[in-house]
């Protein structure tokens, strides 16, 4: 009996090794990915999660706060979308070729009016959180707050400090 040369195995290893780094690859590019970018319900969730942990809220606290949390997001979701659309709105510009200054500064204005309804909705939430706490949570809240607000505002990088202070 002929043993086949070693040469031979190794090229099927590889090749089964090939194979299945494709189809590892393919399950990541063919998933598809969550509509809304990964802001979905499970990032909520997480963050409200985030907030319940760092606090050590007990029963009646945890509560109060995913009453307030479920509440919060039924008022937030029509501002957040009214937001969108004014976004698409104010970058449909673009296609006008005739766009005026004007024009730019009323759909950004509107912008920035949804954008402050948000802003304010959030804070009286986080005011109503804040009221849930206990007297010994309460440092350990402002702390909290202070990480959750930098989640939220993603698109703020650390270029050696805060872009706020170099002006």
């Amino acid at each position: 009996m002929i043993k086949p040369p070693r040469q031979r195995w190794l090229l099927v290893l590889v090749a089964i090794l090939l194979l299945t780094n494709i189809a590892t690859l393919s399950i990541y590019w063919f998933k598809k990915p969550d509509r809304d970018g990964g802001f979905g319900r499970d990032r909520e969730k997480r963050m409200g999660q985030f907030l319940v942990d760092q606090m050590k809220f007990d029963t009646a606290q945890e509560a109060a706060y995913w009453k307030l949390r479920d509440s919060i997001i039924v008022i937030q979701k029509p501002v957040m979308d009214s937001i969108r659309n004014a976004k698409k709105r104010f970058f449909d510009l673009l296609k006008q070729p005739d766009a005026t200054d004007s024009m730019l500064t009323a759909r950004s204005n509107e912008i920035g009016v949804l954008q402050k309804r948000l802003d304010s909705v959030t804070f009286r939430h986080f005011q109503k959180v804040r009221a849930i706490c206990r007297p010994d949570q309460l440092q350990k809240f402002d702390t909290v707050i202070k990480e959750i607000v930098n989640r939220m505002t993603p698109f703020r990088r650390k270029l050696g400090g805060d872009s706020s202070m170099k002006k």
